[in-house]
């Protein structure tokens, strides 16, 4: 029994009769559709990532030794292994000037390749007892009285461990809990209470391994972080700071005093203008596209006079004609789009660890409901960005008679 022919029947078999030109039309929808999905999942993930940073540095000033902005900038955004020391003095020095509610501080190592990781990774050894900012993005309270060895260690979200155990210069240490995901280099930091720091500090030189730095976290410290009370301004706190050191023992350290939100807002300005060359990417990539689709439908127009003349010698009245040319530009457009956001998505999503590393910006993956939000926008786009291309095909093929000449 033979088929109905029927207008999606038609679209369709004229896809199929034109496979090479089929192929290449989804190629470019594809890209198109790629393209724009990758772009809202990589800005939605750099704006998480800025969200995640201004939550867990949780401090208003941080102080580290003069001209040193730049690679605690590093450790931050994209935990970028660095070291750098003053004396931890200065801690209690800060501690007494009037304004400030909360300092706690952390020491910087950086390991050579271990067990954990296949790359050198930032120990972080930070004080528990006055602590503000690690142990409020742990999964689990924390504390020494919870390990038996009275260890307190915390592994960033990027971290792997094995049995939920990390080892360093051959000896294994329990992980304490795991740091909620932020996007930003602390997720590739191993943070360690200072009574543990030391003891591996001491385990790797008895095994002849080294880090390669050689503080001392007993004297020296190598970020301090402070955060104001309430009614206080970080500028008047940051004189009040300096004037305090200057007339102090300490007076001949040299120290910067980074304003969080003066840090954050400079970096928003330079991740800005990496957004607008994003966006104007995919809008010259979808021009692109559209343009190209409507000269191709235009041109598939002028094959098949014949085969048009033929259908409304059947019958077949300008409308339903139409209705062919936008049932061929909806299916392309619904192929090419679910190809692209397809491919897109084996791309990112499994290795946006790896693209987070090598953008060196701070990158929190997009929740899956927005992933899902963004490919409905993709393929609704992506559908009438080819609807639209073949208006121009559709409204010639109202001008055509039966015999192929113009009304």
């Amino acid at each position: 029994m033979e088929k109905a022919l029927t207008l999606t029947g038609l679209a369709s078999a004229n896809i199929r009769r034109k496979p090479f030109r089929t192929a290449a039309l989804l190629a470019l929808i594809a890209l198109s559709a790629a393209v724009l999905f990758g772009s809202l999942i990589l800005v939605s993930s750099l704006k998480c990532g800025i969200k995640g940073i201004q939550s867990r540095i949780g401090a208003d000033l941080m102080i580290v030794p003069d001209g040193y902005e730049a690679k605690m900038e590093g450790v931050l955004l994209s935990g970028q292994p660095s070291y750098f020391y003053m004396s931890k003095g200065i801690e209690d020095l800060v501690r007494n000037v009037e304004g400030v509610q909360l300092v706690t501080s952390q020491f910087y190592l950086t390991s050579l390749s271990e067990s954990c990781c296949d790359f050198p990774i930032q120990i972080i050894g930070f004080d528990s007892n006055t602590d503000f900012i690690v142990k409020n993005w742990a999964r689990k309270k924390v504390s020494a009285s919870d390990s038996s060895t009275g260890e307190v260690l915390l592994a960033g979200s990027n971290i792997t461990t094995e049995k939920n155990k990390v080892t360093f210069f051959a000896k294994a240490h329990d992980i304490s809990a795991r740091l909620e995901k932020s996007g930003t280099g602390m997720d590739n930091v191993i943070y360690a209470d200072l009574p543990t720091l030391q003891k591996m500090f001491s385990d790797a030189k008895e095994k002849g391994f080294g880090f390669i730095s050689d503080g001392d976290c007993t004297s020296k410290t190598s970020v301090i972080f402070v955060r104001l009370a309430s009614g206080y301004k970080a500028d008047g706190l940051t004189l009040r700071i300096k004037s305090a050191l200057a007339e102090s023992n300490f007076a001949s350290e040299k120290i910067q005093v980074i304003q969080s939100e003066s840090f954050l807002s400079t970096f928003v300005n330079k991740l800005s203008s990496f957004l607008i060359f994003i966006y104007a990417n995919c809008i010259l990539v979808f021009v692109i596209a559209v343009l190209t689709l409507a000269v191709v439908f235009s041109m598939s127009i002028n094959e098949r006079l014949r085969e048009f003349s033929i259908l409304r010698v059947l019958g077949t009245d300008h409308s339903s004609l139409r209705k062919i040319i936008f049932t061929e530009a909806a299916i392309l457009g619904s192929l090419g789009a679910a190809i692209g956001i397809f491919t897109a998505s084996l791309v990112i999503i499994p290795f946006n660890v790896i693209i987070s590393e090598k953008i060196a910006l701070p990158f929190a993956m997009a929740s899956p409901v927005n992933i899902a939000i963004f490919a409905g926008i993709v393929f609704a786009l992506s559908l009438c960005s080819c609807l639209v291309a073949s208006v121009f095909s559709a409204v010639r093929i109202s001008k055509f008679e039966i015999y192929g000449g113009a009304k």
